[in-house]
């Protein structure tokens, strides 16, 4: 299987500047070609190609949870809940990058607009910044299309195509994991938005416990302990679910989760206060891994990422119907 470039390996002990002595972030915005000639064979070819999760050492991380909590599930299961929340929400972005190369990530729909205020474009997804674009090897989107719950060749809410990109700057000079998570405004049809189809996921902002039991989504095509291949290759929803603890690396924090799953994952939901409903908050992105263990890593969404959710959410998408050549077939 061809593999993409690794990304950014951080050796242990490596720190960043003090976020209080760094300048103030900016954003950085891509507006997305339309996609094109995404064929059923195309479509495999990105699906052995997931975008490689960067491998990291954090420098601390808080104690393990005490015995008589409920421990974290380390090994991915399969998702159940096909065409409701939350799985209607989360879905696989296939990528085609500036040098044409093709990949995968996972997104979710997230609630942008809100009805009974008459604002928001009802049009946006997050996802991991590492998987839009990525100063160490390179990569940048130039198009990409969102299959939100596909169960193996299943896409049953359709394909839909990105318009915009949205991630800070911190991110896209200096792959900074404290900002490795993005927004993409995706077209809408004449039909409605996304958020019309599938309804969104909230977000919490700014999470302050230090554990917190949630679940961890993604379209993961590999796993430890040695990053074996799924036999599916990413096409099946994983999840893992548990308590979080916090970790440090240059001086950030960092929500982790034990977790098997690995390339593929990125940009995944860590969701919290899921309530039978099938709805909660979601309080991080799955972006980085630990180096040599079945633990993933998010970044807190904090109030940049607030900020950047707002500025998202006020895009004015245009209108484009599902392109005729975007075709999904088993």
């Amino acid at each position: 299987m061809t593999t993409l470039p690794a990304s950014l390996l951080l050796a242990a002990g490596l720190s960043s500047p003090a976020r209080a002595a760094a300048p103030a972030p900016s954003p950085v915005a891509e507006t997305l070609e339309a996609p094109g000639g995404w064929t059923a064979e195309r479509m495999r070819r990105a699906e052995a190609n997931p975008r490689d999760m960067p491998e990291r050492t954090a420098r601390a991380e808080a104690a393990k949870p005490k015995p008589k909590q409920v421990p974290a599930i380390t090994k991915a299961v399969v998702a159940k809940g096909h065409r409701k929340a939350p799985l209607k929400q989360i879905g696989r972005l296939y990528i085609t990058g500036e040098d044409g190369r093709v990949a995968t990530c996972t997104g979710t729909v997230v609630n942008s607009a809100y009805p009974e205020r008459g604002r928001g474009n009802g049009s946006v997804l997050l996802t991991a910044a590492h998987c839009l674009q990525d100063p160490a090897d390179g990569w940048n989107a130039r198009s990409l299309v969102f299959a939100p719950d596909l169960d193996r060749t299943a896409t049953p809410h359709g394909l839909w195509s990105g318009y915009r990109t949205l991630m800070w700057s911190p991110w896209a000079e200096n792959a900074d994991p404290s900002f490795d998570y993005a927004f993409v405004a995706l077209f809408k049809r004449s039909s409605g938005t996304i958020q019309q189809t599938t309804n969104g996921q909230s977000m919490r902002f700014g999470m302050k416990k230090p554990k917190t039991w949630l679940r961890l989504y993604g379209y993961a095509v590999q796993h430890y302990p040695r990053n074996q291949n799924y036999p599916d290759e990413g096409t099946v929803l994983r999840m893992c679910k548990g308590r979080t603890s916090t970790a440090t690396l240059g001086g950030d924090r960092f929500s982790t989760l034990k977790c098997d799953m690995s390339h593929g994952a990125s940009g995944g939901p860590l969701i919290a206060d899921l309530k039978k409903s099938g709805y909660g908050r979601i309080v991080g992105v799955t972006s980085f891994r630990k180096q040599g263990a079945a633990r993933l890593y998010s970044p807190i969404l904090d109030k940049w990422a607030k900020d950047l959710f707002f500025r998202i959410r006020t895009v004015r998408v245009p209108v484009q119907e599902a392109p005729q050549d975007v075709v999904r077939a088993p």
